[in-house]
């Protein structure tokens, strides 16, 4: 079996030496955001190139996809007699039934929630229940822990690099 070899850390002795840390932390955020910059103005470019390639021949593609619905719908009787659907060799063409639900004309969601309350069709109705830790935030540690909370503090580490802004240079 193979020795594994464990990096040398780098040690922070005094103060001098936090400070090049930081500084150093900061020059290495800049260099980052400016290779994430580069990428970015990339996937931009990119993105533009392929909708100006592709936006014709999506427009195309719709035209001709409401084409075929139209003369679907015009020969309904005659192409699909025997069967739902037909197939034409480069794709299939077909009529598809499906179901779904909608509000009545002049109804709205408020009043047929309020009617699946009023006749008890609880299972027509979706609910998300999950802890408001936000409420929780406000109680008495009494009442957190009746209901099985508790408060906890956090002393967490944190590094805040300062971000100075670059001089602009006038015109």
């Amino acid at each position: 079996m193979a020795a594994r070899i464990k990096p040398n850390p780098y040690v922070v002795a005094d103060r001098s030496q936090a400070e090049g840390a930081l500084a150093e932390m900061a020059s290495l955020d800049r260099k980052l955001a400016g290779i994430e910059t580069a990428m970015q103005e990339n996937i931009d470019n990119a993105k533009a190139v392929a909708s100006q390639e592709a936006n014709p021949l999506l427009a195309r593609r719709k035209e001709l996809a409401d084409a075929l619905a139209v003369y679907a719908k015009l020969n309904r009787q005659e192409l699909f007699a025997k069967a739902k659907s037909l197939d034409m060799g480069f794709g299939i063409i077909g009529f598809r039934v499906s179901t779904r639900i909608s509000q009545l004309r002049g109804v709205t969601v408020e009043m047929t929630l309020e009617k699946l309350h009023q006749y008890g069709l609880s299972d027509g109705i979706r609910t998300k229940e999950e802890i408001n830790k936000d409420a929780a935030m406000g109680w008495p540690d009494e009442r957190l822990e009746l209901v099985g909370l508790k408060r906890q503090l956090l002393d967490t580490f944190f590094i805040e690099i300062k971000k100075d802004a670059v001089p602009q240079e006038k015109i």
